[in-house]
């Protein structure tokens, strides 16, 4: 017997919802839509739709012509009804969103996925990477949830081709990959969140790794250490203190004798 794969049973999305969450929710939904031979071609990326108006009930689709095969070829009106279809769908799985944003003012599945991240804030700009700086170490959250988010961020706000930011005035030739440097620099970024003072120690116990290889590529390494790492630090800086409070006490006890010895004019 044949074996199908399915995509796990689609949900919808709820107010507060991350950018993992919410990129979980669009990919799983889009896998499932692309299972439907009648929806797939939607999601083709530059694949385009006119606003439905009582001007453009056909929101620009015509018949195929003799070059498509008979068994897949379809009428303008049938185009329309199977995206009416796909974009009921997944209206019903985005309540939070205005159904006619999605089914009558939609032009292309990539302007429904950026409607629904304009909702959470996670709309692709200019200014939304400056955000970047926003993010800290939660109370109560653990290291490496604050590294997915630092590295979730960074790989949603790569640059696309065809995406709406310009870099020095033009498009990007093809789709930004996240490279080595910048994945050095989420790497260091996490590091200093966790602790100020974490980077240093890394360069001195990883000196002999970090001679020939990247940070990011013993960041596995570092995150299994990351307790002794801390509580060295922690040590540290309690050794620290001690030394400066006797010091200071130290200080305190000189001072205070020098002030309360006799003068010797006073026999």
């Amino acid at each position: 017997m044949a074996s199908h794969i399915r995509a796990p049973r689609q949900w919808s999305l709820t107010k507060r919802e991350t950018i993992t969450s919410y990129e979980a929710w669009r990919q799983n939904l889009q896998y499932t839509l692309s299972l439907d031979p009648n929806f797939a071609t939607f999601l083709i990326d530059g694949t385009t739709w006119l606003r439905l108006t009582n001007t453009n009930l056909l929101r620009g689709f015509q018949d195929d012509g003799n070059e498509v095969p008979e068994a897949r070829r379809r009428t303008g009106q049938q185009k329309v009804t199977h995206l009416a279809l796909m974009l009921g769908q997944i209206a019903n799985f985005a309540p939070i969103v205005s159904r006619n944003t999605i089914v009558r003012n939609s032009t292309s599945i990539s302007a429904v996925w950026q409607a629904i991240r304009l909702h959470y804030g996670f709309q692709s700009t200019g200014s939304h990477f400056l955000d970047f700086n926003s993010i800290t170490l939660e109370p109560g959250e653990c290291a490496e949830d604050l590294y997915q988010r630092l590295i979730s961020f960074v790989e949603d706000n790569l640059l696309t081709h065809n995406g709406p930011i310009l870099h020095h005035g033009d498009h990007l030739p093809a789709d930004e990959e996240l490279s080595p440097s910048l994945e050095n620099m989420v790497v260091l970024t996490w590091l200093r969140l966790v602790h100020p003072e974490l980077p240093n120690l890394i360069k001195q116990r990883y000196g002999t790794e970090l001679r020939s290889c990247s940070v990011a590529s013993i960041k596995p390494e570092i995150s299994q250490a990351l307790d002794s790492l801390l509580a060295e630090l922690q040590s540290m800086s309690d050794a620290r203190a001690f030394r400066a409070a006797v010091s200071n006490s130290r200080y305190c006890s000189s001072s205070h004798a020098a002030t309360t010895t006799v003068p010797h004019w006073a026999f």
